[in-house]
């Protein structure tokens, strides 16, 4: 009765169309009413026997196919066999990715069984657990007929329950999909073909693995091979994202390290597929179904919310939805405050994405051309470092564009010097977020001054020094500092005394403690040397103000010297006479 439901009385394919089924008959074919009202045990083992000769013994000879004018006789022409993507003739087994003229009916069982393998493993191991004496009594014939060439490692010389060989079959079926998707395929169509088979067939392996761990150390190997093989190439971005489910689901089981996975799926799919919807849908989709496991398991998910956010800022209405329900699992302590001013941030960050893609379309530069201020502005060193950080891929890699920015714009942080002062003040920073720490600490000791913006007054100094000077007290008397911490504070403090010399004999107290070796605070001897030689030698340039200023504080002209191009100087008059020396001709007798 099975046979007349899958005859092709019931359901003819398309002969002109020799794919174009395998993405469609899940549905058909699982929701048939026949098919639910027989899929009882008996059954179930019955068709995945079937399942299993469809998949795995379907004829390499091509179909039978006829020739002939209307009104001549027909002649029959003597099959051939099918071929590789690549036109090669097909050495092992036939799959979804064999190519031929016409495919006999077997053939046409084997796309069909693939199109519905996936679902049919999940239903097969949800709904039954195994143990019924029907499957266990019921015993596969020993395999032996054929050999694959890509299963050299498999059970097939052992007798298998049918649960069993079907997901056998299934990992070697799916290995050699595995094996033919790395051939050059002579059509473009049949590419897109590939890297379609190539998604199924990790998600088969991924169920196969999901019924059975067992099978984890075999199907590992080929995962990982084909994540190596495919990860620099962003064509199969869509692979990348069923192979991380991989990772996500056995990376544990299989003991390996899946950071490389991670990086690739969160730190370089949406930055550079930010503009493929499809993309963006799959991969919400992935996160939506997978929240709470990656919140726990992948600490690499949280910090990528910058790059993430790529796919909302490039097209915000169709994914405001999904991404409501994502960002709540993006949310840590450390990432709160900066995913706010991210979300408030998004018209820039849309603009900015505008501009990147521009810039790589349109000339460097166009004479007379209106409208290119901005590209212009994309493209100026000047203003690199604000684009670099509303691109930036991960969380905190402010830190480093700070200093960018404050060099470029020193006034910024007279500017912003309640908000500085604010976060430098909170002795917690100098633990949970010592990168940035360091850096706020080290910008207020080097742009904090008259000389980088004539607003600061005497009154803004006092304030920044007293607010680290009790944080430096606070952290020593109470804890472990990192030494980095130690000596920006240190170096800061001193900065910030040679500005305004009423601050230097507190400072100075501070320092001839260290030289006297009172550091109990500190216990690595290499770290007690390196705060201990700063510290005498910000207590030596103390005692002379006006050489500690000279040193702390540098004036312009020796921090950006252009001796080679000031006339008032000596130097352009040397090379400009040896330059006419060495220009002027020499005269023969």
């Amino acid at each position: 009765m099975l046979s007349g439901i899958f005859s092709f009385r019931t359901y003819k394919p398309n002969l002109y169309a020799k794919h174009s089924l395998c993405l469609t008959l899940p549905n058909c074919f699982l929701n048939h009413p026949l098919i639910v009202f027989f899929v009882i045990v008996d059954h179930v083992i019955f068709l995945s026997k079937k399942l299993v000769e469809w998949l795995r013994y379907a004829s390499l000879q091509q179909g039978m196919s006829s020739s002939g004018g209307f009104f001549a006789s027909p002649r029959i022409r003597q099959p051939g066999t099918v071929a590789e993507l690549d036109g090669c003739v097909c050495g092992d087994f036939f799959t979804v990715l064999c190519v031929s003229p016409s495919f006999s009916e077997d053939q046409w069982m084997n796309l069909y069984s693939f199109s519905l393998l996936r679902h049919w493993l999940i239903t097969y191991h949800n709904g039954t657990d195994g143990n019924t004496s029907t499957d266990t009594e019921d015993r596969s014939e020993v395999d032996g007929s054929v050999v694959s060439m890509v299963s050299a490692t498999s059970s097939s010389s052992r007798v298998l329950p049918p649960k069993e060989r079907l997901r056998e079959k299934s990992l070697e079926y799916c290995q050699r999909l595995v094996e033919q998707s790395d051939r050059k395929a002579l059509k473009r169509a049949d590419t897109e073909l590939q890297k379609a088979c190539l998604v199924e067939a990790v998600c088969i392996l991924d169920s196969v693995c999901l019924g059975d761990p067992g099978f984890v150390y075999r199907a590992f190997p080929c995962v990982k091979a084909l994540f190596g093989r495919l990860s620099s190439d962003l064509s199969y971005s869509r692979v990348l994202l069923p192979i991380a489910q991989f990772y996500l689901n056995h990376g544990e089981t299989a003991a390996v390290d899946s950071e490389c996975v991670w990086r690739c799926v969160w730190g370089v799919l949406p930055a550079e597929c930010f503009n493929q919807p499809f993309l963006a849908h799959e991969m919400l989709t992935f996160i939506r179904a997978n929240q709470l496991l990656l919140k726990t398991s992948v600490p690499l998910y949280s910090r990528y919310f910058p790059n993430l956010l790529k796919f909302l800022a490039w097209d915000s209405p169709s994914l405001v939805s999904d991404y409501l329900d994502v960002l709540p699992s993006l949310v840590t302590t450390g990432t709160a405050l900066e995913l706010l001013h991210s979300l408030l941030d998004l018209p820039c960050l849309t603009a900015a994405l505008t501009l990147q893609l521009r810039s790589a379309c349109f000339p460097v530069s166009e004479p007379g051309g209106r409208g290119l201020t901005s590209l212009e502005a994309f493209r100026s060193p000047a203003y690199r470092g604000l684009f670099l950080f509303l691109l930036r891929r991960e969380a905190g890699v402010f830190s480093y564009h700070l200093l960018r920015l404050c060099k470029h714009h020193p006034s910024l942080v007279v500017d912003q010097s309640r908000e500085l002062l604010e976060f430098a003040g909170i002795t917690a920073n100098v633990h949970s977020k010592e990168e940035l720490y360091t850096h706020v600490v080290w910008v207020l000791g080097e742009y904090l001054s008259v000389s980088s913006d004539p607003r600061c007054s005497v009154d803004l100094v006092t304030s920044c020094f007293e607010a680290l000077e009790a944080v430096l007290f606070e952290v020593t008397s109470s804890g472990c500092p990192s030494p980095r911490v130690v000596t920006s504070l240190l170096s800061t403090l001193a900065k910030l005394a040679s500005r305004s010399h009423d601050l230097i004999p507190r400072v100075s107290l501070f320092l001839s403690k260290l030289r006297s070796g009172a550091i109990s605070w500190c216990h690595s001897e290499e770290d007690v040397v390196a705060i201990v030689t700063r510290g005498e030698e910000l207590w030596s340039l103390l005692k002379l103000p006006s050489v500690a200023l000279s040193v702390l504080t540098p004036p312009l002209v020796v921090t950006t010297p252009s001796w080679h191009g000031d006339t008032n100087t000596a130097l352009p008059p040397r090379l400009r006479s040896l330059t006419s020396l060495t220009h002027t001709p020499l005269k023969h007798n």
